[in-house]
């Protein structure tokens, strides 16, 4: 007698959204807006579009809603936390600060969401918390590839966080 076994569906971490009570869980018809950040939810996706925002703030039928990441930062509700620390950070602090707001940019263009929502500084330390946790890891990964240094990932299994460590 042959036993099969169950098919499980296997799904990528970045693509699992089950674990983000943040995300938009009630359909929008039509179109809305952000009205703190300006970002446009349409066809399912959240963009930067300030045209687009200019245009359809004010017309009927557009809701004007908080997005996810401006609910989180209103919250501080972090996906990501990114710890800095060493001599080396005092010594090219503003370097460092350009790199991390540079690697910002870059990830908010391929998704609005990602986003910095706090620098903290302390002694010879600096924390940086992030939206979501894909953030925080190419945080890590370009201060790596720029500074060298150690970096060390730490994953929660109950909630979706990352907290990732760089020193040197």
């Amino acid at each position: 007698m042959k036993v099969s076994k169950p098919h499980t569906i296997s799904r990528r971490k970045s693509i699992d959204t089950a674990a983000d009570p943040y995300l938009m869980t009630v359909t929008i018809n039509g179109m809305a807006v952000c009205k703190k950040c300006h970002s446009v939810f349409s066809n399912k996706r959240w963009s930067i579009d300030e045209d687009l925002y200019r245009e359809k703030a004010d017309q009927k039928g557009t809701s004007k809603v908080l997005c996810p990441a401006c609910r989180k930062v209103k919250d501080n509700f972090p996906g990501g936390i990114v710890t800095l620390r060493g001599e080396f950070l005092a010594e090219h602090k503003d370097e460092i600060l350009n790199l991390i707001r540079n690697e910002e940019d870059r990830a908010r263009g391929f998704n609005p969401l990602e986003r910095i929502m706090a620098i903290k500084e302390q002694d010879e330390e600096m924390e940086i918390t992030t939206t979501n946790e894909k953030l925080a890891q190419r945080i890590g990964k370009s201060l790596q590839r720029a500074y060298q240094g150690r970096v060390h990932y730490k994953w929660s299994h109950d909630t979706k966080l990352l907290r990732a460590e760089w020193s040197r």
